[in-house]
């Protein structure tokens, strides 16, 4: 019963991440208005709003029974840990952002983010890699699995 309740509040958690983690990356897209274009591209080309929200929309739709089994627990935590890194690069951008245009003559100064988005890219390359897992193990044990001969349904 204790790992059924831990598995529903993880999903909870990784929910709410998802939708932090967008609400930051519309934060930062509305925050940034000087003219370079440089981030925004960057995030679209990531298409991080999108992925969030399938990620989103799948998890929610997941029955409740599914998440009794330790490896689904275990892959939904580490797409939680996934959204929450995303979250804190994001955060960290936008911070720079506002302390950027809180100088003089912002608007004709540069400013340097190029690690942050280097980490970006890593972390929603870390997404896709743990969601894809996650569908893997998510079909494996409640579809038919040729590699594992099962026939599980929900």
């Amino acid at each position: 019963m204790a790992l059924v309740v831990a598995s529903l509040l993880q999903r909870d958690a990784v929910l709410r991440s998802v939708g932090a983690t967008n609400a930051k990356i519309y934060e930062i897209l509305s925050e940034y208005m000087c003219g370079e274009t440089y981030i925004k591209s960057k995030i679209e080309k990531l298409d991080i709003i999108y992925k969030l929200e399938v990620i989103e929309s799948y998890i929610s739709e997941i029955p409740e029974t599914v998440h009794e089994k330790a490896s689904i627990h275990k892959a939904l935590t580490g797409i939680h840990e996934m959204c929450m890194k995303l979250h804190n690069e994001l955060d960290a951008i936008l911070k720079k952002i506002k302390m950027h245009n809180e100088k003089y003559f912002y608007y004709l100064r540069t400013f340097d983010i190029s690690t942050d988005l280097f980490n970006l890219e890593t972390h929603v390359y870390n997404l896709n890699h743990r969601f894809k897992m996650f569908l893997g193990l998510y079909q494996c044990k409640y579809s038919k699995c040729n590699e594992c001969s099962t026939n599980i349904t929900v």
